[in-house]
Parts: C-alpha cells; structure tokens; sequence
C-alpha cells in the first residue's frame, strides 16, 4: 500500500515539477514580448504628441504671415520641425528612481509627470458628468470587488472545506472503506488541479486584468493541493495506511510542487507550498530520533523557496524560507542529540550556502577592489545563522569541530567581506558568537580551581598535572592558530579590499577579544606581568600596522577609517596592558592617562577618528572613579592634601587639560569644547575630593552621618558640571541638548540648595562643621559653591537665556550670604553652631561685616561705574540699618550699641559725600549749554 501511494505521489509530483518547467519558458517569452510592445506603445504615444504640437503650430502659421504683412517686419519664432520632435520622441523615456537590495529590485510607482499630456486633458462633457457618476462609480466598483473578488476566495475556501466535509461523512456514515475514501478524496484534487490548468491555459475566458489577487486558476490549483495534503495526512493519522516515511515523502512532494507550480499562479500559491512544507513535520511522527531525513528535507524545500524567490524578485519569500531555516536550525539545536553535531554541523553549512547563492551569487562581484554599497538583505540573512550555532557548545568537546565551526564564525565572514564588499558588515555578529565559542572552549580548564586547593586556600602547583598541562597548550595553541589567521585577514583586507575599514576593526577587534578570553581562562582576573607584556606587544603591532600603511591608506576609500581602527586597537591593548600589570592608585592613574596618550597619537596621525575619541577615553577612568573614588580604598590616610586623591586626580585632570589645550589649538569643534567641559569638570571634582579629605579625612559617601558632606558635594559637582556645560554648549545652536542641560543643572543646583539651606543646614541640625576657621565645612559646602555659581552666572550671561543667568545668580548670592553669617557664627561657636547662644559682640560683627562688603559693592560699582554694585551696596546698607534700629538697639548694649549707631552714621555720612563727588563730576563732564538751547529743552 505504502508502495502504490509513493508511486501516485511520484506522478503528481512529476506532472508538477515538468510541466511548470515548460511553461515557465513559454511564459518568460511571452512576457518579453509584451515589455517590447510596451516600450514600442510607448513611443509611439510620445510621437502622436509631438506630430499634434507641429501640426497645431502650422495652423497657427497663417495668421502670423498675414500679420507680418499688414505690420512689416518679419518676427515669427521657428517652427519646430517634424524630424527634431521626433528624435526628442525617439529618445527613451528616463526610468524611474529605484533601490536594490541584492538581487531584489522594487521600483517606485511612475509619476503622474510619465502620463501624456492627451491622456491628462478632460474633456468638458466628461468634467459635467464626473460629479454626477461619482456615486454610481462607487456602488459599480463595490459590486465588482464582492462579484470578482470576494467570490473567487470564498469558493475557493468552500472547495476546499467541501472535500474535507465529504471525507467527514464518508466517516461518519460508513460509505465504503478507507482507502477508497481516501481514494476518492484524492480523486477531487487531482480533478481541482486539472481544473487549474485547464483554466490557466483559457486566459481569454479567466484572466482578467486587474484581479490577479482573485485569480481562478490559482484558486483551484490551491484547493485541489489542500485536498490532496488532507487526503495524505487521513491516509496516514486516521487510517493507518501508509506509514511516517511514505506519509512524509507525500507531503513534502505536494508541498514542493504547490511552490513550484507559483511560478504560474503567483506568490498566493507559493505562500501556501512554504508554509505546508515548513509545517509538514510537525503532522508526521516518529519513533526514529534520526534527524538525517529532516536535514536534507529543510534544505532542500529552503533551496528551492529562495530559488523561486529571486527567480520571481520575492525578496519577502526568499526571506520567509531564510527565516524558516532559522527556526529550524534553532529547533535542531534544542533537541539534538549526542552524535548529532556533525548533522548540524552539515546543516548550517547549507543553509549559508543557499542564503549566499540565493543572495550574493552572481549578484556582487567577486572582486576585493569593489566598492559596493552594503547589502542589507545578505548581510541579516549570513548574520543570523551564527545565534543558533552557539547551541554547538552543548556538546561534548571536540578540537575538530570546534575548530570547523569558529572556522565558519570567524573566517568565513572574513573571506565573504574581503571578495565582496557588500557584505562586510556580516563580520560583527558572527565574530561576536566566536569569541562566545571560544570562551567555552576546553571548559574543563580552570587554572584557578587547580590552584585553590581544598580548603580555598590560592597555592603553588608546580609542575601542574598532566592533564591540566594538555588541555592548556591545546587551548594557547587553538586561540594563537586562529588569532593569528584574522589578523594576517585584517592586514589583507586592509591592503586590498574596499572594505578595508570594516576588516581592520574586526581584525582588531577578533584579536584583541582572543587575548582578553586567553587572560580571563588562564589568569583569571588576576595580575599578571605576562599578559600587561603581551598585550604591550599586541599594542605595539597594530601601531606597526598603522605605521606601515599611513603612507598608502591615507588617501584611498576607507583608509582613514582603516588606520584609525588599528591605532584604537593599540590604545586599547596600551590600555589593558595597564590594567593587568597595575592595581589600585597606579591603575586608576594609568586609566586617567588615557586621554593624554589618545592626543599625543592624534598629534602624529590626525585622523578625525582619534579627535572623536579623545573625550570618550575619559570613560574607562570614570568607571573606575565610580569603583573607588577615594583611590586606595580604606588606606587612604589622614594627610590633607598630599595624599593619593591628589595624584589619583590631579595627575589625570592636568592630563585633560593638556589635551584640551591641545585640541583647541588645532581645531575649534565640539569635541574640543568636550575636552575643555571635561577638563572642568575633572578640575571642579579635584578640588571637591580634596577638600573633603581635608575637612574630614574619614568622610565616606555612604556614612548616613555625612549627608551635609555629600549634599555640599552634589552642589559642588552640579556647579562644576554647569560651569562645564555652558563652556560646551555655548548657546548658538539652540539644542535640545542646551536645554536638557539647563534643566539639569538647575534642577541639581535647586536639590542640593533645599538640602544645605534647610533639611541639612548646621544651624538646624547641630551637624560638625569643623573648629578651623576658614577651612571647615562652611567653606567647603556654601563659599566654593558661591565662586562656582558666580563663575557660571558671568559664562552663563551672553551665553544663555535671562532667567538662567538669574537664576544662577541667586544661588551665589545666598551660597555668600549664608556661607558669611556661618562663618562669623563658626568663630563664635566653633564646630557646632547650635552650642552657645548669640551675644552682643557677634551681633555687632555681623552689622560691620555687612556694612563693610556693602561699602565695598558701592567703591566698586564707582570705580568701574556699574549701576547693578551700586544698587547691591544700597540694598545690603538698607538691611543694615533696617538692623541696627530693629535688632541692635534692643539686643546691644553699653559701648557697642554706641558704637554701632556711630559707625553706621559715618559709614552711611561717607557714602552721601561719595554720591555728591560723583555727581559733580558728572556734572564738570558734560557740555554747557547756551541759554535758549536750555529754554527750547525746557
């Protein structure tokens, strides 16, 4: 039984494969000749129009002679001739704007502009009608689409719903057995399938322009496939008659043929061939766990989907049967079994060889030298097929095919990238899931474990065991083998290939990630000279490289690109290196001098790429700033000032503000401007730790007792960040970015305010401000946040907008006020300022400080004649007065309420006779003026 269906089986399937074939080939014909009788229309139209223009201009040609003969002089314009309109006519049209991905060409709709003009002009009568048919056009379109349309789905559906309807009762009335049920339904498709081609050789009767989507023959040729895949299925789930192979075979077969024969009736019909082929094994179980028959069969339906797809121009199906044999590699992957990893192995490589010769074969030219631009559509689909490879680690180790499949991961996509341009951004992905691969490699292998003994406890193993010996040269020698392989890829590419920039990266970036997995499997993340000189070494070979090719790659495409990837690549291993000889301080000193060493090698390659990067090299400093900012940890000292805060940050900031220096120097851009915020900011934030250490050596940001320390902390870094960000930004391009930062800051400058001035203020809450009197922490938390906001407020003036620039001028002017009462307070009552009550002589401290800075703000607005000083001296004497007759006249007493009332009536005698000298001198300025140009002025 099994035998007679796979015959049955094999004839349809024969039937389907040849015969679309053929008429394939008569069918490509035909549609060339009408793209030929297209053009020739085409044509044809352009010259009727132009034959119209000269023939309307010959009519219009007697009335101009006689007019030239009653007026005299002759100024008729030449006609255009038949012969010139018709060499314009015979010129072909210009084609329309497209875009190509891979072999998959989409073209825009023609423009109203390709219409001829005879075709555009409305005749009157019809322009009357047109509004009043608007409706009955609406109502006969509408039946069209339900009659042609709708109709032809819908029967379609019913066909289909109809066979199996006639299957069910035949099952439930006991007509005949089942295998001429089976039989009988299988009869109906063939019969469906027979109408299908009979109607599609009938074009006169079934095709009808415009309703390609509800085309007949499709329809039938659908339902009489659906018919026969459920007859297949009940011969073998219902009935039993046929077993899991013959069953699998069957289904397959029709499935192939219904994507076969879309290439008659459209992508409907191929739809329906991928999508029952995909499914197809899911309907048949087993009890074989042989996955062999389900490899070669995903191939192959997966082959010929993307076959028929570019065949056709389907890009979405030839990425359906790309995504389809994703899935599945996913799925094989999930349930695979021990000895399957070859069969994988096998399956991933045909999948990349269909997805390249369905997309890149024939498509981009095998020539290194070609620039291309990228091929989106080959690149996802050479990347994706590198995710479900990573599954090959679930098996049990192997140097053979380990080495076959990073093989595939790392060379592979090198090979692709180096011949064929297009494809060089499929290098990431795949490179990425290698450096995973290899990572895993030998995992048996833990230097570590074998030198931590039983009890935990790190001890000397020499010589190591033998097996531990093995598996570690087997491991250096699998990552030198393939490290040194990309790199000699790299150096290659970037000599020869127009994807030369993407090549070296990926070249740098394979290596310098096969180094960095080596220290992690051997090392451990522990220090090691051996590995800070090796990636000394590996440093000093990309700057080798970059060194030989800067004569060449300097001004070819992509050489700029090229050499700033491998110059990267040596700051970053100058870089590791560091990180795997130093420890501590030195590390976070050697992060620090990152910056500086991006310069000095901008200085001798100015690349564009290297001016970019000079601010962002601040980041590996930064993260670890945020590791440890206070440098040595706990062992810190109490030493104020020279202690390891200020090589940690000192010797960095002045690195960034060489380098700013620098960049500035050479070129006025954003990134300088960068390099001058950060070195502000790194500045600022010097100063701030410094000070912290030196008002409280055992100040720690998580100690719940230094709030105040850390608000006067955010205040400070808030003002240093502003300050920066106005040098940054500096208010001519009106960004997004400019008013973020506005925001920012003044919303960090108003939390930490409200935070010193009344939740954490030390008059409030008793907190220790330290017995010195000027380095204490009033100073620290409210007179450098007072120079900082008054720096800002001058960047800030022409800079920013008015409220801003007010904004910040307040906070100065309370951070002063406060910061000047507190450390009066603080010398009457050192440390703690709630400890003793306020008496006469520091109320009357308080009236001469404040009397004096306002005679000060009056001299200086004087000397440099700047109303705003004036107008500040005027308010703080009028608090002044306002105090002394409100608040010294009851609270002092004897000589010092005499003495208080005698020096605000000088002081305030003294700034009447400095008003008078200034008014008479601006008086002796000005010109005199004659007696009746002061009358006409009154």
């Amino acid at each position: 039984m099994d035998l007679l269906f796979v015959v049955v089986g094999l004839v349809v399937f024969f039937i389907s494969l040849v015969l679309p074939v053929v008429l394939l080939v008569r069918v490509s014909r035909v549609e060339r000749q009408v793209s030929r009788l297209s053009q020739d229309l085409h044509k044809t139209r352009a010259e009727l129009a132009s034959l119209k223009a000269v023939f309307a201009e010959k009519k219009v040609a007697p009335d101009t002679d006689a007019a030239e003969e009653s007026g005299g002089a002759d100024t008729r314009k030449p006609s255009a001739r038949p012969s010139d309109a018709l060499g314009e006519a015979d010129e072909p049209p210009s084609p329309s704007t497209d875009f190509q991905i891979g072999p998959w060409r989409a073209q825009k709709p023609a423009k109203a502009t390709d219409i001829p003009e005879e075709e555009k002009t409305v005749p009157p009568i019809a322009a009357s009608v047109s509004e009043a048919g608007a409706q009955a056009s609406a109502s006969i379109e509408k039946e069209q689409t339900i009659g042609a349309r709708w109709s032809i789905w819908v029967g379609g559906v019913t066909l289909a719903i109809g066979g199996i309807f006639l299957v069910k009762y035949a099952v439930d009335h006991g007509v005949l057995g089942p295998l001429p049920r089976v039989l009988l339904g299988a009869l109906l498709g063939m019969v469906l399938l027979v109408g299908g081609e009979w109607s599609r050789r009938q074009p006169q009767r079934f095709k009808v322009p415009g309703y390609d989507n509800a085309n007949i023959p499709a329809t039938l040729t659908a339902s009489g496939t659906l018919v026969l895949f459920g007859s297949v299925f009940a011969a073998h789930a219902l009935y039993g008659l046929i077993g899991p192979l013959a069953a699998f075979v069957l289904l397959g077969l029709l499935a192939f043929s219904a994507m076969l024969t879309a290439l008659l009736h459209g992508p409907a019909l191929a739809t329906m061939g991928l999508l029952g082929s995909y499914v197809v094994p899911f309907l048949i179980s087993s009890q074989s766990s042989d996955i062999l028959p389900l490899v070669f069969y995903i191939l192959a339906v997966s082959a010929a989907a993307v076959a028929i797809g570019r065949f056709r121009g389907w890009l979405w199906f030839a990425g359906s049967a790309v995504a389809g044999l994703f899935l599945y590699a996913g799925l094989m992957e999930v349930g695979a079994a021990p000895g399957d990893r070859l069969l994988l192995n096998f399956y991933f490589t045909g999948a990349l060889m269909i997805v390249y010769g369905g997309f890149v074969w024939r498509v981009h030219a095998v020539d290194p030298g070609h620039a291309a631009p990228i091929d989106r559509a080959a690149t996802v689909a050479l990347s994706i097929f590198s995710l479900p490879m990573l599954g090959q680690m679930q098996f049990q180790h192997s140097v053979s095919a380990s080495g076959f499949e990073v093989a595939m991961l790392l060379l592979l996509p090198f090979a692709l990238a180096y011949v064929h341009s297009a494809l060089r951004y499929a290098v990431f992905v795949p490179l990425i899931c290698a450096l995973i691969h290899v990572f895993q490699f030998q995992a048996e292998l833990d230097i570590t474990a074998l030198m931590n003994g039983a009890d935990g406890l790190a001890q000397v193993i020499s010589p190591l065991p033998p097996e531990a010996t093995d598996a570690l040269t087997e491991f250096i020698r699998f990552v030198l083998f393939f490290g040194v392989l990309v790199f000699f890829s790299g150096i290659l590419g970037s000599a020869r290939s127009a994807g030369r920039a993407v090549m070296a990266s990926g070249a740098v970036l394979a290596t310098s990630g096969l180094f960095a997995i080596a220290y992690l499997r051997i090392e451990s993340w522990q220090v090691s000279i051996t590995f800070a000189g090796l990636a000394l070494a590996l440093g000093l070979l990309y700057f080798a490289v970059a060194e030989r090719f800067i004569d060449e790659l300097s001004n070819v495409l992509g050489g700029p690109e090229c050499l700033s990837a491998w110059l990267i690549g040596g700051l970053f291993a100058v870089t590791f290196s560091a990180t795997l000889a130093f420890e501590k301080a030195a590390l976070t000193v050697a992060l620090g001098l990152l910056v500086p060493a991006v310069m000095l090698v901008y200085q001798r390659y100015p690349l564009p790429q290297l001016r970019v990067l000079t601010p962002l090299a601040v980041i590996p400093y930064v993260l670890r700033l945020l590791w440890d900012p206070f440098i040595v940890g706990d062992a810190l000292g109490t030493t104020p000032v020279f202690n390891a805060l200020l090589y940690g940050y000192g010797a960095p900031c002045a690195g960034f503000v060489v380098s700013a220096v620098v960049m500035t120097a050479r070129k006025q851009d954003r990134w300088s401007e960068a390099m001058q915020a950060i070195a502000i900011f790194a500045l600022a934030l010097t100063l701030s730790m410094l000070s912290l250490h030196a008002v409280d050596p055992l100040f720690r940001f998580d100690d719940p007792g230094s709030r105040f320390q850390g608000s006067a902390m955010l205040v400070l870094v808030g003002a240093g960040l502003s300050l920066a960000l106005t040098r940054f930004l500096p208010g001519k391009r009106q960004s997004v970015l400019e008013v973020m930062a506005m925001v920012l800051s003044v919303g960090g400058m108003a939390i930490g305010g409200y935070s010193l001035f009344l939740i954490n203020n030390p008059v409030l809450t008793g907190q220790s401000v330290g017995t010195g009197l000027i380095i204490n922490w009033v100073t620290f938390a409210y007179g450098l946040p007072c120079i900082l906001f008054g720096l800002l407020s001058l960047a800030a003036r022409r800079r920013r907008p008015g409220w801003y620039t007010k904004t910040v001028f307040v906070f100065a002017v309370l951070f002063g006020f406060l910061f000047i009462n507190l450390t009066i307070r603080n010398s009457f009552s050192p440390d703690v300022l709630t400890s003793s009550p306020i008496r006469d002589l520091e109320q009357y401290v308080y009236s001469f400080v404040w009397l004096l800075i306002g005679v000060l703000c009056l001299l200086a607005g004087l000397k440099w004649n700047q109303l705003r000083l004036r107008q500040a001296s005027g308010g703080i004497i009028a608090v002044v007065v306002f105090k002394v007759f409100l608040i010294d006249m009851s609270a002092l007493e004897g000589v010092l309420r005499a003495m208080s009332f005698i020096g605000l009536g000088l002081t305030l005698i003294g700034i009447g006779y400095l008003y008078q000298r200034m008014i008479l001198r601006t008086s002796a300025l000005q010109p005199e003026t004659a007696p009746d140009d002061e009358a006409a002025s009154r």
